[in-house]
């Protein structure tokens, strides 16, 4: 099984930072020269939706054919596959042993691994993995992880059982019927926790660097995070500015011609990324670049940052701050000035 940078566990953690990984692996293969599309370089997003496949091909693989054969000798019952409309080349079988359900995913990069979860009615979220990943990352106070890096499926299945033992027989049944509900629904709560607590980290992005078979200089790597982390605010951008068209109720063809005027700045993010993010906004200048971002290495309260940078202008090209947002995370609105725009 042909493991390329080996994901996160977590029944669905270990989506999270595919698109980082991914990204990483194609900045670190290409470089420059790469045209990146949304499914590469956009960043986690920030919902999933599965879609229901028919006996794919990559069921057919060798691996896939063994492993399925070992669950079911394990006593797991096979239920479906799923593509994920957000994340080009991931698809998944559930297979379901009450109250365990466990996850084959298949990735076009990654390969293949395995995700076990079972829940307890109280709260508390168990996951087994055999993923290489995840025991450096943060994840919910109630979601809790136990990796076992390139175990077999038997043994990793092993440890589910040994658990169910010591915590009693309370559990949220999950079946084919709500799968796909409880899936997406789990990842948005994934993706809300690691999203509030300002994305991605650096952290995070160089285990990834570490874990890759290749050698990979510290100066590519933060090259490779800065990029991310950019294209990271310019989801968050889009996905702010609609929270608050429908939050003032503006239509979608009037609100169009006013949105490049609006700027986000969430309550935290990487500080030089931010900087590239208002250069791609028109905020800041190419001249203006090299310096700001010599001190954003220097601060990392991205709200100090901009208001400084804001009370340099002069008050007729000040942005205007608009409302508070809570979505995707807690983001100030601002609003540029229109002689600021008439630059451009």
């Amino acid at each position: 099984m042909a493991f390329f940078l080996q994901l996160l566990g977590g029944i669905v953690l270990s989506l999270l930072i595919l698109a980082a990984l991914a990204y990483f692996y194609f900045k670190r293969k290409f470089g420059k020269y790469l045209d990146l599309d949304g499914n590469v370089a956009s960043g986690e997003p920030l919902h999933i939706h599965l879609n229901e496949e028919i006996e794919p091909d990559w069921l057919d693989e060798k691996s896939v054919k063994a492993a399925i054969t070992e669950l079911e000798g394990l006593g797991f019952q096979k239920g479906k596959s799923y593509n994920i409309h957000e994340m080009e080349g991931v698809a998944l079988l559930v297979f379901f042993k009450a109250p365990l359900a466990l996850v084959l995913y298949k990735h076009n990069i990654v390969g293949h691994w395995v995700d076990i979860v079972v829940d307890e009615k109280e709260g508390k979220e168990y996951t087994f993995s055999n993923a290489a990943m995840g025991s450096q990352m943060e994840n919910r106070p109630e979601s809790i992880k136990h990796y076992y890096p390139e175990a077999s499926i038997s043994d990793v299945c092993a440890e589910a059982e040994k658990l169910l033992s010591t915590i009693g027989n309370d559990f949220i049944d999950i079946n084919e019927d709500n799968f796909r509900e409880y899936f997406e629904t789990a990842y948005k709560k994934d993706i809300s926790f690691k999203v509030r607590k300002g994305g991605v980290s650096f952290k995070e992005f160089v285990a990834t660097s570490n874990e890759a078979p290749f050698n990979s200089s510290d100066e590519t790597v933060k090259e490779a995070f800065l990029e991310y982390k950019e294209q990271e605010l310019d989801q968050w951008h889009e996905a702010a500015l609609e929270e608050y068209r429908e939050l003032e109720n503006i239509e979608e063809e009037k609100f169009y011609d006013l949105e490049h005027s609006f700027l986000i700045v969430p309550f935290k993010t990487h500080s030089p990324a931010f900087i590239q993010y208002l250069l791609g906004r028109g905020f800041v200048t190419e001249q203006q670049e090299k310096q700001l971002m010599k001190a954003a290495e220097k601060v990392s309260d991205v709200n100090k940052l901009f208001e400084r940078m804001n009370e340099m202008l002069s008050p007729e090209l000040r942005a205007t701050f608009v409302k508070d947002i809570d979505y995707p995370l807690p983001i100030k609105l601002f609003k540029m000035s229109t002689k600021m725009l008439d630059r451009y």
